[in-house]
């Protein structure tokens, strides 16, 4: 089974050694299945995600979500407003700010029974199915009996694995545009993202890349290799040499990354101000790599992950400004 890794900020970013061998595996995700849903025809409008179909018979206006940044993708859909809190909120980088009706907010990743009770959600935005894993927390039958619906972002569900590609953040972005009767506007706003990917793409121009993605957790190395992340450098064409690593999130050595010896070098940070932090600790664990030697070592942003939806068009393009630009 393979993990996707769950980052909380507590002062400095730190990954929870808890939090990374329990996280959910990724999977197959949603499919509108209502012509209703594709057409704008109103309700009411089925949605499956994770294999389960879930029926709205009008737009949700309590939404939940796994964590702060997935407000964002509501917003570019123009249903900013419905979102009413989230999981994860150490992660909150300006989200609550931004959006004062977001009161109801807890710092857990599994969200606990009485806090989804109180929240009363009528749809909870997932980043992993997961979030619902029961062991103390809430479960999928908790999150059931509110009469809330489930949408899973990014096809991380727990029975399979997903398909990297930034294809699921359009699919996602089709599904919720379904979930909130806003089908034209999830049309022109996957118009504009493909756009804003192949204008990224398009800077590689005849460059062949080798890329690594790696997050360093108390001086450990792990290859990232899940959906997300495969899915950026996919977008961009640059051939990931832990592709083979065989799970989504894989302890290697330094000397791995040495050895592999790729173009580029990119590692995650989580929280304001870290990026310099990560950057800096990947330059001095892997000196002699020909990544350190041509200064092409770049912080990417795990809280972006963790949002899905836009913010993973934004890493694109920032990676591809990056790895492009030298």
């Amino acid at each position: 089974m393979s993990h996707h890794p769950i980052r909380t900020v507590i002062g400095a970013a730190v990954i929870t050694a808890a939090l990374l061998v329990s996280t959910g595996c990724s999977s197959r995700n949603a499919a509108v299945s209502t012509a209703a849903a594709t057409s704008g025809g109103g309700y009411p409008v089925t949605v499956a995600s994770c294999g389960v179909d879930y029926t709205y018979d009008r737009a949700p206006q309590r939404v939940l979500l796994g964590a702060p940044g997935v407000v964002d993708t509501l917003d570019a859909l123009g249903v900013g407003d419905s979102a009413i809190g989230y999981a994860l909120a150490d992660l909150d980088h300006g989200e609550r700010a931004a959006h004062p009706q977001l009161t109801e907010n807890t710092t857990d990743w599994t969200p606990g029974k009485e806090y989804l009770a109180g929240a009363a959600p009528d749809l909870f935005i997932a980043n992993d199915e997961q979030q619902f894993s029961g062991d103390g927390a809430a479960g999928l039958d908790d999150l059931r009996s509110l009469g809330s619906g489930l949408y899973v972002l990014g096809d991380y569900c727990v029975d399979s694995t997903a398909t990297p590609s930034v294809d699921a953040v359009y699919d996602d972005i089709d599904a919720l545009g379904a979930i909130f009767d806003v089908p034209e506007r999830a049309k022109t706003l996957n118009d504009q993202l493909r756009a804003r990917v192949a204008t990224a793409a398009a800077l590689r121009g005849d460059q062949q890349l080798t890329a690594a993605s790696v997050t360093i957790v108390d001086g450990t190395v792990y290859a990232l290799t899940g959906a997300g992340y495969q899915a950026v450098l996919d977008a961009l064409d640059l051939s990931n040499v832990f592709s083979d690593a065989g799970a989504n999130f894989t302890q290697i050595s330094r000397e791995d990354v040495i050895t592999a010896d790729p173009d580029i070098i990119f590692v995650t940070y989580a929280g304001d101000g870290q990026e310099a932090a990560a950057v800096a600790s990947a330059k001095t664990m892997f000196a002699g790599s020909a990544a350190v030697d041509d200064g092409r070592v770049f912080g990417q942003d795990e809280n972006a992950f963790q949002a899905g939806g836009v913010r993973i068009i934004g890493v694109i393009e920032q990676a591809a400004k990056d790895a492009f630009s030298g």
